[in-house]
């Protein structure tokens, strides 16, 4: 299982929202700074989010200076998400070195098109399943779809994805805990591995996600717990590499 420190950036900050609310919003920065901090403390790999382009789809040429300069300066593996809904718009991300890019909405809503950029970018993209309750939201989580999780989720497994990034939003910002038994259920349901989002806050839920690392999970995505210093990173990479011990 690999743990996935998270920023969200809106206009040049890091910042974190509750569940998913933009006028619900802690500043916490530079993010240069913050993803400094990650690296030093042991991580590998970096989750970050265009919050501007998930709300209005249009990724400023900043924002990909700014994830460039992470990249640089830290070393840290970039997955990007947030308003990516073209083939063009994950191109230009993957030219400027991210590892691979995350889609959600348009992928909900245009299901060829998330196979197609499975056909075309294989494993340099990862789609995005955010839910409200059993339902698939979209365009930066205030819009819902048609889907249910489980259906979206199955959907994916026949386009040829083994891996989804599962977002409660519910408890997304909360610090109560991660949806454990629904990443679990989808999991199960659909065959696609899952990436754990929204709630993670304490060392237990990192051990009760690596629990499930036989049944599914296979990385969990961590924001507020560490910017709020309520998760210590190292202690937390730690007991991955112990298995939880």
């Amino acid at each position: 299982m690999r743990l996935y420190p998270a920023i969200d950036l809106i206009e040049g900050q890091a910042v974190r929202l509750v569940k998913g609310d933009f006028e619900r919003q802690t500043s916490y920065g530079d993010p240069l700074e913050v993803a400094h901090k990650y690296a030093t403390a042991g991580a590998t790999h970096l989750h970050v989010v265009d919050l501007d382009a998930a709300k209005n789809g249009q990724t400023s040429a900043s924002t990909e200076r700014i994830v460039a300069r992470i990249m640089t300066a830290t070393g840290l593996t970039v997955e990007i998400g947030g308003g990516i809904r073209s083939e063009g718009d994950v191109s230009r991300w993957l030219n400027v070195g991210v590892w691979r890019c995350v889609i959600g909405t348009r992928a909900a809503e245009e299901p060829e098109f998330a196979r197609r950029m499975r056909e075309t970018f294989g494993d340099a993209v990862i789609v995005g399943i955010d839910a409200k309750g059993d339902r698939v939201a979209t365009r930066g989580w205030l819009e819902d779809s048609s889907w249910t999780t489980e259906e979206f989720a199955k959907e994916l497994y026949k386009m040829g994805y083994r891996e989804c990034i599962y977002t409660d939003i519910s408890r997304d910002g909360m610090l109560q805990g991660a949806n454990i038994a629904a990443s679990l259920r989808l999991a199960s349901a659909s065959g696609l591995n899952v990436v754990v989002s929204g709630g993670v806050s304490t060392l237990d839920d990192v051990q009760a996600l690596l629990a499930g690392a036989s049944q599914g999970i296979t990385g969990a995505i961590i924001g507020k717990a560490l910017l709020s210093g309520r998760l210590d990173l190292r202690v937390a990479l730690a007991a991955l590499q112990g298995g939880g011990k």
